[in-house]
């Protein structure tokens, strides 16, 4: 009877565990469906305009081409003379014929080129043209791209003006490319997977092209309803990603518009293959829950193993750790500053030149935040492979920590070189990495530091490239740059007023200024965001925008930020007992709420003042929400039980998935400027207004547009139904004086 209720018991209990992980796997399969399926549905597009970008780079790469040989200039001074006396055409075909092969040679797409003069007539016909003799008239554009067909298959036909010193215009190139690269491209299944099509809408004439089984490019239709809804799609000239149909011919329609003017790229991928994998990850949720308890002790052993085998394997790394970066295998810090001595040594020796790369990655610290740093480590070590394989045998590749890496060019003949590799690194990190389930794109910002020219010795080498790094960063990312003594004083001024910010509350030369916040209807001002000035001895006011990063780099933001609080509270208990009843707002750095006491700061800053929390709006931008949601959700719900309000700002600029406004905290949504600067008048703008209102009404999250700067835009957001709003339009930024005489004493009253 015991042996028999123990398994019952040992029966029950395992009924209930599978009965639990059963609820628990239906209740994670839906959002983990939608969430995959958004995932992979942008990973689709991602990889839609990684293929325009690759097809738009060869079509960008033979217009190059087009213009390096009609720029050549012993050829155009003698189309000149030929322009100015009309004498001499066959000596000057002639002449041409034998140097434009030679330039042709150098391009082995480039199949064909005909050379026309001042009036359209050829001179020059060489390789494989179209049957058709062309017409082109004098206003046709430089760079015009499009397919011809000619006998042995489709070209790309590319036309270039030659144009004198003074901007004559001399003759014209067309120049004519094999189409085998571009129908390569679409031929490619690898992209987006089994029974993919891709179709290609060039001009003239807007017409489909695909490539057929032998890899050639061709005119294609599809057919049926496929064809009316790619014509209807591909004439939006947008970007999407939509569905079409039902059932067993159901497919996923991607298109994608080329930078190139009337070029546009479409995919249609089968509905049951693209989201078969969404399905197939779905399995595993419920698997591994009923799994779970079996396959405990394997996963411990699994987990004990590699542990054991990292032990025995230490003695042959703290060998390794001396000289080489145990993530990636290179070279670290001070084994590569040993080996710039030594390079340094021998071009001090032969005379020579010698270049300092210094790289480090765009938006690391993203990827860092969003995907985790095991993931942003095995992309480090992909990243350090790659660069590897750029760079020749006798260079020195190394990194110095975290996302940076730098590279010693010996034997450089020219500066120029220098920047001529920094572009071909830039170039190899273009193509994404695929690490585990996530395809990543990133770049890299490089500094370039010379010897002699910029410095002797290799520390002051790598400062100077670091400095020209931080040069490009500022510049536009992506891109590289040379030192320069002016970046070195942007250096020095950055120092300065780094050390200035560190006295600036000592010496009470941050002040605020408060922008009102209006409703929309009657224009009732409710509310207003306290904004921090920066005023330095010399008399210049200085705006957040400039020294809020520095702040949170040197470790002030969470002094600032507790001044700016305290003395927010202040100024608006004053004018609640002043007789204007406001809710004042206070914009929080992220780093106050994952890293500082941010509840007892706000707790210290009511209780000095007397300010009643409800008069109180902290804002957090959607970057915060994006990177810290999980992090900081405890203290966003601590900040809500003291009773103050809080408001997501910037709202839309990221790329946040909607569920973290169903967890966090918010009251209140704040629609970024950027998306009130054109409406009425732009499309996405005037959807993206409307659906962040449609998403606040359903949430019953109340919202601001900030940016307002005239009634057209005021009577859109009234259309609308927007709630309130903010902007130079109501007010600018004023003094706590000038505020309270604008609005004091009754100015609400007379405002609305």
């Amino acid at each position: 009877m015991m042996k028999r209720a123990q398994r019952r018991i040992v029966a029950l209990a395992m009924l209930g565990i599978l009965c639990t992980g059963a609820l628990v796997g239906l209740a994670t399969a839906w959002p983990l469906y939608h969430a995959h399926r958004q995932g992979l549905e942008t990973i689709t597009l991602v990889s839609a305009s990684a293929q325009a970008e690759s097809l738009d780079h060869l079509l960008a790469r033979y217009r190059d081409v087009a213009r390096q040989i009609a720029s050549r200039t012993e050829l155009r001074r003698h189309l000149e003379d030929y322009a100015a006396t009309g004498e001499g055409r066959d000596a000057l075909a002639a002449f041409m014929a034998p140097r434009l092969v030679d330039a042709m040679l150098q391009s082995p797409d480039l199949v064909g080129l005909i050379r026309l003069d001042a009036a359209g007539q050829p001179l020059v016909t060489i390789g494989r043209v179209p049957q058709a003799r062309p017409v082109i008239a004098v206003t046709d554009t430089s760079g015009q791209t499009r397919l011809v067909p000619a006998e042995e298959g489709m070209l790309v036909e590319v036309t270039t003006p030659i144009v004198s010193r003074d901007s004559r215009r001399l003759g014209t190139d067309l120049l004519y490319f094999g189409s085998q690269d571009i129908a390569g491209m679409l031929h490619d299944a690898s992209r987006f997977g089994e029974g993919a099509r891709q179709w290609l809408l060039a001009p003239p004439g807007q017409a489909l092209l695909a490539a057929d089984p032998q890899g050639a490019l061709v005119k294609a239709e599809p057919e049926g309803r496929l064809a009316g809804r790619l014509r209807e799609a591909l004439a939006s000239d947008q970007a999407e990603l939509t569905r079409d149909g039902e059932g067993g011919q159901a497919a996923v329609l991607v298109q994608m518009p080329l930078a190139t003017p009337d070029w546009a790229l479409m995919v249609q991928i089968p509905a049951r293959s693209f989201y078969g994998v969404v399905y197939h990850k779905l399995l595993w949720p419920a698997i591994m829950v009923v799994l779970l308890m079996g396959l405990g002790a394997l996963a411990t052993a699994r987990v004990i193993s590699p542990l054991l085998s990292r032990i025995t394997d230490q003695a042959g790394r703290l060998r390794r750790s001396a000289n080489f970066d145990p993530l990636t295998g290179l070279p670290n810090r001070a084994y590569l500053n040993q080996r710039l001595a030594l390079a340094l040594e021998r071009a001090e020796e032969d005379e020579g030149a010698l270049a300092v790369l210094f790289l480090d990655l765009d938006h690391f610290k993203d990827i860092n935040d969003s995907l985790g740093h095991p993931l942003g480590d095995r992309l480090l070590q992909a990243v350090g492979r790659r660069l590897g394989r750029a760079v020749r045998d006798e260079d020195s590749l190394g990194r110095l920590g975290g996302d940076e890496f730098v590279l010693v060019l010996e034997r450089l003949h020219e500066s120029a070189d220098a920047g001529r590799v920094a572009q071909k690194l830039i170039d190899a990190l273009l193509q994404p990495f695929y690490i585990g389930p996530h395809e990543i794109f990133i770049g890299a910002s490089i500094g370039i530091s010379v010897y002699p020219r910029d410095g002797r010795r290799a520390g002051e080498l790598i400062q100077r490239a670091d400095t020209a790094m931080y040069g490009a960063k500022a510049l536009k990312r992506n891109t590289w740059m040379f030192f320069t003594p002016e970046l070195a004083e942007a250096s020095r001024e950055r120092f300065t007023m780094d050390t200035g910010l560190r006295r600036a509350l000592d010496r009470q030369e941050l002040v605020l200024h408060y922008q009102p916040q209006a409703r929309v209807e009657g224009s009732r001002v409710f509310g207003a965001e306290a904004l921090v000035r920066w005023t330095t001895p010399e008399g210049e006011v200085i705006g957040p925008g400039r020294f809020i990063a520095l702040a949170e780099e040197a470790g002030l933001i969470h002094l600032i930020g507790r001044w700016v609080l305290g003395e927010a509270c202040r100024q608006a208990r004053e004018w609640e007992l002043a007789g204007l009843p406001l809710r004042v707002a206070v914009n929080l750095s992220g780093l106050q709420v994952v890293q500082g006491d941010i509840v007892g700061d706000v707790r210290d800053a009511l209780e000095q003042s007397g300010l009643s929390p409800s008069r109180l709006e902290l804002e957090i931008t959607e970057g915060f929400v994006i990177g810290h949601a999980d992090e900081g959700l405890d203290r966003l719900n601590g900040l809500r039980r003291l009773g103050v309000e809080l408001a997501v700002d910037d709202f839309g600029t990221g790329y946040s998935s909607l569920s973290y406004l169903t967890r966090l905290p918010v009251q209140c949504l704040k629609i970024d400027r950027s998306f009130i600067t054109d409406v009425p008048g732009d499309a996405d703008d005037e959807t993206i207004v409307a659906a962040i209102l449609s998403i606040a009404e359903r949430l019953g999250l109340d919202v601001i547009a900030e940016g307002v700067e005239n009634a057209t835009q005021l009577e859109f957001l009234r259309s609308l139904g927007c709630p309130a709003y903010q902007g130079d339009y109501l007010s600018p930024p004023l003094t706590a004086t000038e505020f309270a005489q604008r609005w004091g004493a009754g100015g609400l009253a007379r405002e609305a």
